[in-house]
């Protein structure tokens, strides 16, 4: 029974809450809709309309029991002056005055006084003006009183999070251990006294274990050093033995060739450049068969190396403290003194890039780190090989210089050599020390890189430009033999015959006879 009475009041209370709600929303659209058209009026100038208007939308306020909007106020005062309707005004402000004092909410009570202030004043009411501006002010005091309090619950309750927040930290803090500064900083002296006592008794406990340790080491020493004497004593009486029954042996085997003979050391001597112990062993173990290896580990050490030894192939990585490797491969390209040198780089890039540093810096062949052995070993007989073709080609432009089919020469070096000889072919005294003087080179030098570029010696060089000089002469019929030995540097006659044939294989008296005459 009461469960059903709880279920009927239920239903009777959403029955009438439902026809409020939508009364309410229709009470507030048609407020709308007039607040709406009066504006429309009062803009157009239809003020004596907008004054029955506003007649009704006082009527439906009451009605509804309405209060007056600040809004609704001042459209209803100017409607009101432009029609210069002092009793409808006055009556109006009333109205709001009394519907403000009844507002129980201080902000919307306030800008209904100030809005009442200002149009008080607008119609000459300082007394109704004064009334409102005291009860505006009351109002106003209200809201920031209201403030206040608000500011003063929101601090209050900062207050009791951060005393909750300190509770709890305390409670935490009182888990742990704590000790007061002064004596924490008295046990950290302390604890410091003892690390420096502990670590001075350990300094001077390894102190004596050294001395001691010293004392035993010379022992050591001194027992090794009787132990080695009394070794070679007993090697020395081995020997004598040996020699002995050498003496009295008939007959001794022979010697192994093999065990005297361990081969020719190689000519052509590599440099390598770079600071790396395991590469330089690496690189000597791929070029130790054809080279002497010279190491240097730092730039300025390879250029003066390069300079001095003038090897016969240059390996240099591409980076020493920076980019300096490059830049050392650059200078031995082009100085004069060491740009005949063959220059292999090794460089951390793949494909073009590596490529690229190459060409940068004038290299003959480069490389990517980890260095193949076979590919490395391929190109080191490459640039050997393109030696011996330079070699060929020398030669053939030799042969060539005095006649009137010559071939250009473009290696600088070279032309400067050839043209000083060409000059003093007719000085029986001219030698490589001259050229080499010339060209600012030590002898050896000179000679050394003339042999990597030609193949032949200065002496050589000089020798058989005489003879082909001797045998383009012969052969156009300048002179006698013994006049062309004299204009070629030779001083005898014989010499210069001997020296011909040798080289030619010719007699040069057979190149200096008149062809016979057919019958």
């Amino acid at each position: 029974m009461r469960r059903l009475t709880t279920y009927l009041f239920s239903m009777m209370l959403l029955c009438a809450v439902v026809p409020m709600a939508g009364q309410d929303k229709a009470v507030k659209d048609t407020l709308n809709a007039r607040v709406t058209l009066l504006t429309q009026l009062s803009q157009s100038g239809s003020y004596e309309q907008a004054q029955v208007e506003a007649e009704g939308l006082r009527e439906f306020l009451k009605r509804h029991h309405l209060p007056i909007t600040p809004k609704i106020l001042t459209l209803i005062s100017g409607i009101y002056k432009a029609n210069s309707d002092d009793r409808s005004a006055t009556r109006l402000l009333s109205d709001a005055e009394l519907d403000a004092r009844k507002d129980p909410n201080p902000e919307t009570k306030a800008a209904l006084f100030a809005v009442l202030v200002k149009e008080c004043r607008n119609w000459e009411l300082p007394d109704q003006a004064l009334t409102c501006q005291q009860l505006l002010s009351a109002a106003q005091d209200s809201i920031a009183a209201r403030q206040r309090r608000t500011e003063t619950l929101g601090l209050q309750t900062k207050l009791d999070s951060i005393v909750t927040l300190r509770k709890k930290e305390v409670a935490e803090q009182s888990r742990y251990f704590h000790i007061e500064r002064d004596k924490a900083m008295v046990w950290g002296g302390v604890v410091a006294l003892a690390f420096i006592a502990l670590l001075f008794a350990y300094y001077k406990n390894a102190d004596q274990w050294r001395r001691l340790l010293e004392k035993k080491e010379l022992e050591w020493d001194m027992m090794r050093t009787n132990l080695r004497r009394e070794a070679e004593e007993h090697a020395i009486a081995q020997a004598v033995e040996a020699v002995e029954a050498a003496q009295t042996a008939v007959t001794a085997a022979p010697p192994d060739p093999y065990l005297l003979y361990h081969g020719p050391k190689p000519e052509q001597i590599a440099l390598l450049i770079e600071p790396n112990r395991q590469v330089v062993l690496y690189m000597k173990s791929l070029l130790s068969d054809r080279f002497q290896i010279e190491t240097a580990a730092s730039p300025s050490e390879g250029l003066q190396m390069a300079n001095d030894l003038l090897p016969d192939l240059v390996v240099c990585d591409a980076v020493l403290n920076g980019r300096t490797g490059i830049e050392i491969a650059r200078q031995i390209k082009l100085s004069e003194r060491t740009n005949h040198i063959p220059v292999v780089l090794l460089t951390d890039k793949f494909g073009n890039d590596g490529k690229l540093d190459a060409l940068r810096a004038g290299a003959d062949a480069w490389f990517t780190r980890p260095v193949i052995d076979d590919e490395f070993d391929a190109s080191v007989q490459r640039l050997l090989d393109t030696r011996k073709v330079k070699h060929e080609q020398f030669n053939r432009f030799l042969q060539l210089y005095f006649t009137d089919n010559r071939i250009p020469l473009d290696d600088p070096f070279l032309q400067r050599s050839v043209q000083m000889i060409e000059q003093h072919l007719a000085e029986p005294d001219f030698m490589a020390d001259d050229i080499a003087r010339k060209l600012q080179l030590t002898k050896t030098h000179y000679a050394k890189k003339l042999k990597v570029l030609t193949g032949k010696e200065p002496v050589q060089l000089i020798r058989e430009m005489r003879l082909e000089k001797a045998k383009v002469l012969l052969e156009k019929r300048a002179g006698t033999p013994q006049a062309i030995s004299e204009l070629v540097g030779f001083t005898n006659p014989g010499t210069f015959s001997l020296a011909f044939k040798e080289y030619f294989g010719e007699n040069t008296l057979l190149l200096h006879m008149p062809p016979r005459q057919l019958p």
